[in-house]
């Protein structure tokens, strides 16, 4: 069994590659994108297993990233991450096709438990 490969896009490159070295010590292979552009035009995009995406980015935000890519047949589980407490937000992460909607700063188990959640199906 491959090991999966999970995308995380974050315009907070520091964020972005911290939550890219957690994945990698979990045991999963993980490529970091400050935008979501950068993930669409990436040559891996068929490949990855799973995205875990930030809501607000300059550009292209995680919600329109999860339409894009449920769009594209629905492959992968997008995981949203967001600093904002807009209460209407998990209907919409939903309503995009999200699994998990993940308020900073979480928990690394919680985030953990939303991946291994949805690559176990």
């Amino acid at each position: 069994m491959k090991c999966p490969l999970v995308a995380i896009v974050d315009d907070d490159e520091a964020l972005c590659l911290s939550l890219a070295d957690l994945m990698r010590s979990l045991g999963y292979r993980a490529e970091a994108f400050t935008s979501a552009e950068t993930l669409l035009a990436s040559t891996n995009l068929l490949l990855f297993d799973c995205v875990v995406a930030d809501v607000h980015m300059p550009g292209m935000g995680g919600l329109n990233l999860a339409r894009e890519l449920g769009g594209l047949g629905g492959w992968t589980p997008v995981i949203l991450i967001t600093a904002l407490p807009d209460r209407n937000l998990e209907d919409e992460a939903i309503s995009v096709g999200a699994k998990c909607l993940l308020r900073k700063p979480f928990e690394a188990q919680a985030l953990l438990n939303c991946v291994e959640k949805y690559l176990s199906r």
